[in-house]
């Protein structure tokens, strides 16, 4: 059984102001986050939150919400306050942002099959030689995600353990595409 965090507690600082409610063709982008997690495919589904609105929006969907009361815009607290919230007994957990508004349920869904075929290494979406989110961590390495030094990402796992990582491509390049500039935004609604 896997978990699932989203993390959705981020500044927008890059942007310059809270993307995750803007729309791209009439639906915010973190609705399109929300709407991407397959039914039934997660035992679990926490998401980290900074505005309560997305609380409110979370909770109409039966999914765990955590509030971050960090400043800082630190992802290793959001991993943190993620993974707390995970029942025991997971063989993994997948991270995903709010800000890759074309990521698809169906490259999910192959993320978590191939985890179950492989269910000891860390599984990410990538499309070409671009690795990108959506990754799946098997549970042997929860420790080190909750360890992870300030400022630091699952990056910094993944980067410790290459060996473990496969890779599922994406259908389309644009799903790995994250929305951190206003010119980003403006490429898909083009």
């Amino acid at each position: 059984m896997l978990g699932c965090v989203i993390m959705a507690s981020g500044h927008s600082s890059r942007f310059g102001e809270d993307k995750l409610f803007l729309e791209i063709d009439g639906v915010p982008m973190v609705e399109r986050a929300l709407d991407a997690v397959p039914d039934g495919v997660f035992g679990s589904v926490t998401v980290v939150y900074r505005d309560d609105r997305l609380a409110r929006m979370v909770a109409e969907r039966g999914f765990i919400t955590v509030p971050n009361p960090d400043d800082s815009g630190d992802s290793a607290i959001t991993i943190r306050l993620g993974l707390s919230t995970l029942p025991d007994g997971l063989d993994g957990c997948m991270f995903m942002v709010c800000d890759q508004p074309l990521l698809t349920s169906d490259s999910i869904r192959r993320l978590v099959k191939a985890f179950s075929a492989s269910p000891d290494s860390i599984v990410r979406l990538s499309y070409g030689d671009k690795e990108g989110n959506p990754v799946i961590f098997p549970a042997a390495l929860f420790d080190e995600l909750l360890d992870l030094p300030p400022n630091e990402s699952g990056r910094y796992v993944i980067d410790r353990h290459r060996d473990l990582v496969q890779c599922v491509q994406a259908t389309e390049e644009s799903e790995l595409l994250d929305v951190d500039s206003p010119s980003d935004l403006l490429s898909l609604t083009d």
